[in-house]
């Protein structure tokens, strides 16, 4: 241990995170808030922020020309054990006692942490004695936790359920460990609490996820997509993540210092050395290096073919005729309207179109499609009519104009089994959105005599979105059944 101190004596965590979302301009008084922010928590406080948290309070409140965020939505992605907290502590009080937020909500994977962390919060207040004095008796009732300020604001804690936020309205929403939200339920309720303000942001917190937290998978792939393309200036979404390189040597100190940006100087080397040697390796690359573990068991999609399909120009023919399907989650609790087209080299483009929560928004959007004038569809939507939560959209559809056409039984199959060829073979694009990419690498396959198909609920993500551009693409590929007149139906024959 002496001989591992020596040789790390001077080692600090990088204060630049790996991935970000860079600024639209430079970073002044002037043009970010958390200049503000961190004179705060010095002044006011007496909080010592660390050079990465006074660099992400910085970038996360970058500000618009207009003075509103440009960040609606904050991720930050940091191993344990780095001062997620007190940043997070600097952030809500500088937010209530300086920038006049009217609400803040906390929520975390349980009632507990979220009032774990609001008591962080209202102590470190209650010791300053000039924010005392602007603060009513905090509310310490288990499970009714509030603390309200003589101006009118207050924080508030939440639970992850499906009912969580309704009918408030939040300046800043918290949510820490997004890594446990394993469904959309919470997510959605809770990030339409900050809609209407016009300096509302949602910051979420958290280290790696795993193959079930689909939240943090699903905006990490759209902001890193982002940030990969170089597509950042529109965006309302910035993800700030200390994670080490993937690939990486699991002892690599530069590799650790990068998903430790308080290595040498809250955390030590010698103390980060002690959880490598009693963590498993995905443990510690999980947890110590802000690492996603891939899932052991591999999908039937072959990672490498999969990715070399990506083609983020990708586009469709003019004119070229589109196939439409749909799919629904095994819970019910998303649905996805995917597409199959030709390019103009002869290659089949295929996209997930729209993905929303729930079903009701699935017919309304397809109808408005379809009866726009030069609509891009012919409004037949290919869908597993039997034995599927999709099926239950058959009827509206039918009822709404749309034409269904089944893929069940053996076209079920076959729209697996040639979806997957062309994928092997190489003759379909795709853009690389995050809510197909996943689905493509968890799918699993199901057996059915000599005939598989993607197994929805055996998958460890939803597959829905994947299944609904194989139905697309097999619907592309059927005839279009045009009604036979008979030579002798015309109003010009006359029966003698």
């Amino acid at each position: 241990m002496p001989a591992l101190r020596s040789s790390l004596s001077d080692l600090k965590g990088c204060t630049e995170p790996r991935l970000f979302t860079p600024p639209l301009r430079e970073l002044t008084p002037q043009t970010s808030a958390g200049f503000e922010c961190i004179r705060f928590a010095e002044s006011v406080l007496r909080m010592t922020l660390l050079p990465w948290q006074q660099w992400f309070l910085i970038h996360a409140l970058e500000l618009n020309e207009d003075g509103t965020f440009r960040f609606k939505r904050v991720m930050l992605l940091v191993s344990r054990q780095n001062g997620k907290t007190t940043l997070i502590k600097a952030l809500i009080l500088w937010r209530l006692f300086v920038d006049g937020a009217r609400t803040v909500i906390g929520a975390a994977q349980s009632l507990g942490d979220a009032e774990d962390v609001w008591e962080d919060v209202v102590t470190q207040a209650e010791n300053v004695p000039a924010l005392r004095k602007r603060m009513h008796k905090p509310k310490r009732v288990n499970g009714a936790k509030a603390m309200r300020l003589r101006s009118g604001g207050r924080y508030i804690v939440e639970t992850l359920e499906r009912d969580a936020g309704r009918g408030k309205t939040a300046d800043l929403l918290f949510l820490d460990e997004l890594r446990e939200h394993k469904s959309w339920d919470a997510w959605n309720a809770l990030s339409s609490t900050t809609l209407v303000p016009p300096r509302a942001q949602t910051v979420c917190a958290s280290n790696a996820g795993d193959v079930h937290s689909v939240v943090l998978r699903d905006l990490r792939g759209r902001a890193k997509t982002a940030i990969d393309t170089r597509m950042t200036d529109e965006v309302t979404l910035g993800l700030f993540e200390w994670s080490a390189p993937d690939g990486c040597d699991i002892d690599d100190w530069s590799a650790r210092a990068q998903a430790n940006p308080s290595l040498g100087y809250t955390l030590t080397p010698a103390a980060l050395q002690a959880d490598r040697e009693t963590k498993t390796e995905n443990g510690f690359r999980t947890e110590n290096l802000c690492q996603e573990v891939e899932q052991i068991q591999t999908g039937i999609i072959d990672a490498a073919d999969w990715s070399a399909l990506r083609d983020g120009r990708s586009r469709r023919a003019p004119g070229a005729r589109i196939g439409v399907a749909v799919d629904v989650s095994w819970d019910r609790s998303r649905a996805h309207i995917g597409i199959a087209v030709e390019r103009e080299d002869g290659i089949e483009h295929v996209e997930v179109i729209a993905s929303r929560a729930g079903t009701a928004w699935v017919i309304p959007w397809l109808v408005e499609r379809f009866d726009a004038e030069g609509g891009w569809f012919d409004g037949r939507v290919a869908i597993q009519e039997r034995g599927a939560p999709v099926s239950s959209l058959a009827d509206g559809m039918t009822e709404s104009g749309l034409t269904v056409v089944p893929c069940g039984g053996a076209e079920l199959s076959k729209s697996a089994g040639l979806f997957y060829d062309r994928i092997r073979q190489q003759t379909v694009r795709h853009l690389g959105q995050p809510v197909l990419d996943e689905a493509a690498r968890a799918a699993r396959a199901r057996s059915a005599g000599d005939a598989w198909f993607f197994d929805r609920k055996g998958s460890p993500s939803d597959v829905a979105p994947l299944i609904a551009v194989s139905e697309a693409s097999w619907l592309l590929r059927q005839a279009i059944e045009v009604p036979r007149v008979s030579a002798y139906e015309t109003t010009d024959f006359i029966m003698l």
